[in-house]
């Protein structure tokens, strides 16, 4: 890992980055034009009080696709504001937390989050987004304030998330992710459903704590970071393993199962430029 770093740039680890989020925005705009999608989305807008818009998916769909085409053309105006759009585009789900019953009541309510758990991820989403176009718009303070963002985007994942690990609903809910996958099903050799989650719980929650030395040691902030960076990769096996797609269109769509997965792309990407950025500083 160490050798790697050494040779990750800032500005090698931002065209990593606009590869990874290109890849989970092409991933997950394909269904947007399925009727499950479409349906999905009233749902959301029934919650919160609005009309249904049977065409906002797809609408949804059409951004995500220029925004893929604007992150291969980052140095053109126009597509930095195409993906400066995506960006405040990708910042109304977290305001679902809000209004959206996300919240498990049988848990005792906030902060025991259910349904949240996919939206929380858009925080470190939209910041990727404002730092690729930030990045190439020569916008140095609006970069490092986005710089900030897909930190704080990374520990409120694995924090919140961490923590649900240390309930009955999560052990039972990553149960069928872990048992599928050969990088985690030997956890369920060791520990029972409930421990299993514990241990990985653990896990997540020591990379926030690593993370949260880094005013003190970036040596333990880097191993932070690249925690979560592995974590944020090998959930990405789940895809093949549970598998995490529909093929009874005739093509593989991602399920709502996998369009989860696949926002840790964008996830690991942060993670990506934020080891670059400490490593770079590390070294000098």
């Amino acid at each position: 890992m160490s050798n790697i770093l050494k040779h990750l740039s800032v500005a090698s680890s931002v065209v990593i980055a606009q590869f990874l989020l290109a890849s989970f925005l092409l991933l997950t705009a394909m269904a947007r034009f399925t009727a499950n999608d479409a349906s999905y989305f009233t749902k959301q807008l029934m919650q919160v009080g609005l009309p249904d818009l049977p065409w906002l998916s797809a609408v949804i769909g059409v951004v995500q696709l220029l925004t893929v085409l604007a992150l291969f053309k980052p140095k053109q105006s126009w597509a930095q504001l195409v993906i400066y759009f995506y960006a405040g585009l990708a910042i109304v789900p977290l305001l679902m937390l809000f209004t959206h019953p996300v919240w498990l009541e049988s848990l005792g309510g906030f902060p025991a989050i259910g349904a949240g758990q996919s939206l929380i991820k858009y925080l470190g989403i939209s910041a990727l987004a404002i730092f690729i176009a930030s990045y190439y718009d020569g916008k140095q303070g609006l970069n490092a304030v986005a710089e900030k963002l897909m930190l704080a985007g990374i520990v409120l994942v694995m924090a919140w998330i961490g923590g649900m690990k240390f309930t009955q609903y999560e052990a039972d809910g990553i149960e069928g992710l872990m048992r599928t996958s050969p990088l985690f099903s030997w956890i369920y050799d060791i520990f029972s459903v409930l421990h299993g989650s514990y241990f990985i719980g653990v896990i997540e929650l020591i990379a926030v704590v690593a993370i949260g030395l880094m005013p003190w040691s970036s040596k333990a902030y880097l191993t932070g970071v690249s925690v979560a960076a592995l974590t944020f990769a090998a959930t990405q096996t789940f895809l093949i393993t549970l598998p995490a797609y529909d093929t009874s269109m005739g093509f593989p769509l991602l399920t709502g199962s996998g369009q989860f997965i696949v926002k840790d792309l964008a996830l690991l990407a942060c993670c990506i430029i934020l080891m670059a950025k400490i490593s770079d500083t590390i070294a000098n």
